[in-house]
């Protein structure tokens, strides 16, 4: 009966094992990738990075209403979630193989180290992020006739989605409607036509 228990362990420990180790291998891949991409290409858009302050040169314009780019404290990023299967694939693997810990204590140390990289690579991204940071203006009126695509719905009528247009030689994510009768889905390439008071674009699918 011992040696059943002593061989079920193992077997245990091998699978367990075997899920850190495939866990550490897959997310330090993908986050290696990420952070070339981030590195040769500046594709800082969804992890918060993009340290530009804008202000509207024509118009002054409460950004803050305007969900954009440019994000805070990005602690559920997609490199600071890599970071944290990356962190509890390899403590969760050493503490299997090296250490001998069991499963439930293995899976907290794994999940608390995991936490721990979470939050260093997200807190690394902020100190790029406030570092870097510079004020660069822009003029929202030069996306009036350029094409874009929606982000997120927009529907017709006084519902709002939400835009991706180049203003000024940049990238921007605003808010933005639309005045014809069919909605707009996500992804769909659209026309600015023209912008509201509050900064809102006014758009209309790409014909």
């Amino acid at each position: 009966m011992l040696a059943f228990l002593d061989m079920f362990e193992e077997l245990n420990r091998f699978s367990d094992s075997a899920v850190y180790l495939y866990m550490a291998l897959i997310s330090s891949t993908l986050f290696m990738i990420r952070l070339g991409l981030m590195m040769l290409f500046g594709d800082f858009g969804d992890d918060g990075l993009d340290a530009d302050i804008d202000l509207d040169v024509d118009a002054p314009v409460d950004t803050s209403g305007h969900p954009d780019s440019t994000g805070a404290f990005a602690l559920f990023s997609l490199l600071s979630i890599l970071a944290f299967f990356m962190g509890a694939g390899w403590m969760g693997f050493a503490a299997r193989t090296d250490w001998n810990l069991s499963s439930p204590l293995s899976a907290f140390v794994a999940i608390g180290f995991g936490a721990a990289m979470m939050a260093l690579a997200a807190t690394m991204m902020w100190y790029v992020r406030t570092k870097f940071e510079r004020i660069i203006t822009y003029d929202i009126q030069t996306c009036i006739g350029t094409t874009g695509r929606a982000y997120l719905p927009i529907p017709p009528g006084k519902g709002l989605g939400q835009a991706q247009v180049v203003v000024s030689g940049r990238r921007k994510l605003l808010s933005a409607r639309t005045d014809q009768d069919e909605p707009i889905e996500s992804f769909e390439t659209v026309t600015v036509v023209s912008i509201d008071d509050d900064g809102t674009l006014v758009v209309r699918s790409h014909q």
